[in-house]
């Protein structure tokens, strides 16, 4: 079987939603719900809780399951760092592929990430990412149709042959990032797409995406 490990990557700089993942979120907080995930993944070789930050460091604490990974203060600064610098941690981890689990999406269950990690088993590439349907019409910068094409249809609910990123994990190839400083090509198949319940994928990276989120974990997701 392939080695890998989980990773949570958090920081405490969040640009748009301050403090996104210590703050309170359904009686807990979004950082909290998914170290108690991760703390029960045990079909993983290793867990790690990703950090640079004392407060982060200290949570993990109760998690008995979940090490410490240090990342270098710069990994952390607020906006967008350069992929080397933002994930060289990964470089440490001590299996072949690393299972980066995001925090920001408190409905996904044990369960969806286990298929996940079956799959992932099964089958021989060099990334994957996980995706839910999409209707959405994209179009360019320059207003040219991208997904939808169709003129005689105005609806989004017919023919939704298309998929979205919905960023709940992403499956990395350690020394691939580590001889080209990249996680994956781009081209079909790399990274390789895993299909995932849409009504888990429930992202926060707005404010009101956090009170939207908080609203249908209470009433659908529970604590799990």
């Amino acid at each position: 079987m392939k080695t890998i490990s989980a990773v949570i990557n958090a920081r405490l700089q969040s640009t748009r939603v301050p403090n996104k993942l210590m703050r309170e979120f359904a009686d807990s907080s979004l950082i909290e719900i998914a170290l108690s995930k991760l703390n029960q993944m045990d079909f993983f070789d290793e867990r790690f809780l990703a950090v640079a930050e004392q407060p982060l460091v200290d949570l993990a604490k109760e998690y008995e399951n979940v090490e410490i990974l240090k990342r270098d203060s710069q990994a952390v600064q607020r906006g967008v760092n350069p992929l080397k610098v933002t994930f060289a941690h990964y470089l440490e981890v001590p299996t072949d592929y690393v299972f980066v689990f995001n925090p920001c999406l408190p409905c996904i269950t044990i369960d969806t990430v286990k298929l996940a990690y079956d799959y992932f088993q099964a089958t021989d590439y060099n990334s994957y990412t996980a995706v839910i349907p999409t209707g959405d019409w994209i179009f360019d910068s320059d207003g040219n149709a991208v997904t939808h094409k169709d003129a005689s249809n105005a609806a989004t609910n017919k023919d939704v042959t298309f998929v979205k990123a919905c960023h709940a994990f992403h499956i990395i190839n350690v020394n691939y990032f580590r001889e080209t400083g990249n996680l994956w090509t781009l081209e079909r198949n790399n990274p390789h797409l895993v299909n995932v319940p849409e009504q888990e994928m429930v992202d926060v990276d707005t404010m009101y995406e956090f009170e939207l989120a908080e609203h249908i974990y209470k009433k659908n997701c529970g604590r799990g």
